[in-house]
C-alpha cells in the first residue's frame, strides 16, 4: 500500500512538473522542449534540475527588487536625482541615436545624460590604478560592487585600502555576489566591519524549499561591477578583483579586459543601481543628499546606463543591443568572452552582414567554459555564411564586453553576448554616444585583432561528425543554463 501511494505521488509530481512547464512558463520553445525531454526521460533528476535551474523569473527576487526600487525611487525624487541626470536632455543627437536612447529610457531605471567625461581603461592594471586613486581621494563615501573578489593579493589590497579609508571616517559599503565570491573565507571582510565599514553578500544560499516556494533558481547572480566614489566618479565594465584579471594567474595567463571611468551625471545612475542592490540585499536604504550630489558637467559625452536582471519583465540590455545592431550601417564590431547569443542576436548580426555592414566578432581562442565554447561554435557557420568575420583571440584570454556601432555608439559593460547575461544575471552596461570615445573603442578592437586568427568558413564546413555532435549537444544544454 505504501509503495503504491509513493508511486502515485511520484506520477502526480511528474505530471505536475510537465503541466507547470507547459502552461505557466513562457519561454523559448527550444528550452521548453529541452526541459520536457529531461523531465520525461529522467523524471527524478529532471525535476530536481528544473527546480534548481528552471525558473525564468523569481517571485522572491522580483518582489524584493520592486520594493527596493520603490524605496530608492522615493529617495531620488526627494533629491531631484532624475532631473540632475537628465538635465536639459541628451540634445544634439542624430535620429538613429535618439531612437536607441528613447528605447533605453523606457527600459532603464534612469535616463541618458550629457556632460560626462568618459575614460576607457583597457586593462585591469589601468582600472585598478584609477580606482585606487579615487579611493585615496574620497572625501565622503565609497561604494563597491563586484561579482568576484578573490582572497588573493589583489583582493586583500583592495580590502586593506578600504579599511584605511573607513578608519579615517569615510563611509564604505561593499557588495559581492555570494557565488561569484565563494572563495572568500568567512572572516574576509571582518577588518572592514571592525573599522566601521559595511560588507554584504548578494543572495546568500537559502533552503531548497524556499527556492521552490519562490520559484527561484540557484543561479540568479549579480554580475555587475560598480565603484562609486563621493557620487562624483564611477567605474563599470567587465573587470573583477583578482590576480587573474592582472594576467598573473598561471591557469589563465595574459588577460585582456575593459573598464570605463565616468565623471558627470551618469555617475548618479551607477549610484542608483548600487543603492537598489544594497537595499534589496541588506534592507538598508541609502538616504541622504550626500550620496546624490548635484552633478558637475565634466565633459561632452552622452552616456546611458542600462541595468537588467531576472526581476524585469523585459530584457533591457538584450533589447538595446539588438536595436543598436539593427541601426548599424557601416560597422558592427563585437568583443565577448562568451558567445551563446540566441536567435534575436543571431538574426540581428546576420541581417547587418547581409545588408553590407562590416560585422566582426572577437572571442577567445580558448575559454574557461568548455560548454559555452562548444555551444557558441554552433553559431559560427551560419554567421560566416552571411558574411560575419569571426576572430579568435590567441594572446591569453579576452574578457572584455564591448561593441562598436559605426562611429556614433559604443558600449562597455558586464553583459556577455550570451543568454545567461540577457536573461538570468543582474547586469549593467554603459552605452556611450560620443564619436571620439567610439573611435577609441574601435582602435582597441583593431589592436586586439593583431593577436587573433580568423575563422575560415571552409574549415567550419569541414568540421567532423564527433566535433559537431559535441557542439550540438552543448547547444541543446544552453537553454537550460
Amino acid at each position: 500500500m505504501f509503495e503504491s501511494v509513493v508511486t502515485l505521488l511520484g506520477v502526480l509530481l511528474h505530471l505536475a512538473a510537465i503541466s507547470w512547464l507547459l502552461v505557466m512558463e513562457r519561454r523559448n520553445p527550444t528550452a521548453t522542449l529541452a526541459w520536457l525531454l529531461a523531465i520525461i526521460f529522467l523524471p527524478v533528476v529532471g525535476i530536481l534540475l528544473f527546480l534548481a535551474f528552471g525558473a525564468t523569473r523569481s517571485r522572491r527576487i522580483a518582489r524584493h527588487s520592486r520594493e527596493a526600487e520603490s524605496r530608492v525611487a522615493e529617495v531620488l525624487e526627494r533629491y531631484s536625482v532624475r532631473e540632475h541626470i537628465a538635465g536639459s536632455g541628451p540634445g544634439g543627437l542624430g535620429q538613429r541615436t535618439l531612437s536607441l536612447v528613447n528605447l533605453a529610457d523606457r527600459l532603464a531605471t534612469t535616463p541618458a545624460s550629457r556632460g560626462n567625461l568618459v575614460r576607457i581603461l583597457p586593462s585591469a592594471a589601468a582600472a585598478y590604478r584609477e580606482i585606487i586613486r579615487s579611493i585615496r581621494g574620497a572625501e565622503d563615501h565609497i561604494h563597491v560592487l563586484f561579482y568576484i573578489v578573490r582572497p588573493d593579493r589583489a583582493g586583500k589590497a583592495l580590502r586593506d585600502r578600504l579599511v584605511r579609508r573607513a578608519r579615517e571616517g569615510i563611509r564604505v559599503r561593499v557588495l559581492c555576489d555570494a557565488v561569484g565570491s565563494l572563495s572568500l573565507p568567512p572572516g574576509f571582510w571582518d577588518p572592514l566591519r571592525a573599522a566601521g565599514g559595511q560588507a554584504a553578500l548578494f543572495r546568500k544560499a537559502f533552503s531548497l524549499y524556499a527556492r521552490i516556494r519562490h520559484q527561484d533558481r540557484v543561479d540568479f547572480r549579480n554580475h555587475r561591477k560598480i565603484v562609486v566614489v563621493d557620487g562624483q566618479v564611477g567605474f563599470t565594465g567587465g573587470i573583477n578583483v583578482g590576480l587573474e584579471y592582472l594576467g598573473l594567474s598561471e591557469d589563465t595567463g595574459p588577460w585582456r579586459d575593459t573598464q570605463v571611468a565616468l565623471s558627470g551625471p551618469a555617475v548618479l545612475s551607477l549610484q542608483r543601481t548600487f543603492a537598489e542592490d544594497w537595499c534589496a540585499t541588506t534592507d538598508e536604504l541609502i538616504d541622504d543628499a550626500r550620496y546624490f550630489p548635484e552633478p558637475r558637467e565634466a565633459g561632452g559625452s552622452t552616456v546611458q546606463i542600462v541595468d537588467s536582471g531576472p526581476d524585469r519583465k523585459w530584457s533591457p540590455i538584450s533589447l538595446v543591443l539588438t536595436h543598436a545592431m539593427a541601426l548599424s550601417r557601416r560597422r558592427l564590431w563585437i568583443t565577448s568572452p562568451y558567445f551563446v547569443p540566441g536567435p534575436a542576436v543571431e538574426n540581428a548580426m546576420v541581417s547587418a552582414a547581409l545588408r553590407g555592414v562590416d560585422v566582426r566578432l572577437l572571442v577567445p581562442e580558448r575559454s574557461d567554459s568548455l560548454l559555452a565554447t562548444l555551444a557558441g561554435r554552433t553559431w559560427y557557420r551560419p554567421l560566416l555564411e552571411a558574411g560575419v568575420r569571426i576572430y579568435l583571440y590567441e594572446r591569453g584570454f579576452v574578457h572584455a564586453k564591448t561593441m562598436v556601432v559605426d562611429s556614433w555608439a559604443g558600449t562597455i559593460g558586464s553583459a556577455n553576448m550570451d543568454m545567461r547575461s540577457f536573461h538570468l544575471n543582474f547586469e549593467l552596461n554603459a552605452f556611450l554616444y560620443d564619436r571620439e570615445v567610439v573611435e577609441e573603442l574601435a582602435g582597441q578592437f583593431r589592436s586586439d585583432l593583431r593577436h587573433c586568427s580568423e575563422v575560415d568558413l571552409e574549415e567550419e564546413r569541414a568540421v567532423g561528425i564527433p566535433a559537431r555532435l559535441a557542439r550540438n549537444a552543448a547547444r541543446l544544454l544552453s537553454p537550460l543554463l
